[in-house]
């Protein structure tokens, strides 16, 4: 077993079957284990994937203490700095990585970019066709039209729980949007 989340162990699973990016620099990490370079964080996180080929960290924010990790929220932990809520929970990231879009963060802000627009020569995900059919089939769901709007919906709604959370351990994390 991969991860004590059903719905990861099943990704995990595609993954292995696959020889190639699914989604453009995503690939599971050992679950758990890493820090997503932020050691503070780590009694309340649970990074399980590199979001990008440079460094930046998914990981499962352990928001409260229900039982079924996979509703909880997703943070997107910057390789050069930045937190952020990317996600409500599992599913949700789920359709955003079936979109095809890269995240790119700052301690500012965090920005879904569509690299489909550059696919003429180079396809950064040549099996994210076959996990879109994969996640149509396992659990029903679609790719995010936007991963931005996916983003900001999950910022705004945990918004104040994430700034009261991770404000006193990193301070820059929230300076820049007035809650700090």
């Amino acid at each position: 077993m991969y991860a004590p989340i059903p719905a990861l162990n099943l990704l995990k699973e595609f993954e292995d079957g696959v020889d190639d990016y699914f989604a453009p620099g995503f690939e599971l990490i050992a679950f758990g284990e890493d820090d997503g370079g932020y050691p503070r964080l780590s009694d309340r996180i649970r990074p399980f994937a590199r979001a990008t080929g440079s460094g930046s960290t998914y990981a499962i924010w352990l928001l409260d203490d229900r039982a079924d990790l996979a509703t909880l929220p997703v943070l997107l932990l910057g390789d050069e700095g930045g937190v952020h809520v990317v996600a409500r929970d599992l599913p949700e990231l789920l359709r955003v990585l079936a979109s095809g879009w890269s995240p790119m963060c700052g301690w500012d802000d965090v920005d879904y970019d569509d690299e489909r627009a550059e696919e003429d020569e180079y396809d950064p995900c040549p099996r994210n066709p076959a996990f879109r059919a994969w996640l149509r089939e396992r659990f029903g769901l679609e790719p995010a039209e936007d991963p931005n709007a996916v983003a900001r919906a999950a910022g705004a709604e945990l918004g104040d729980a994430f700034a009261a959370w991770i404000g006193p351990l990193v301070p820059d994390a929230v300076a820049d949007r007035g809650t700090a």
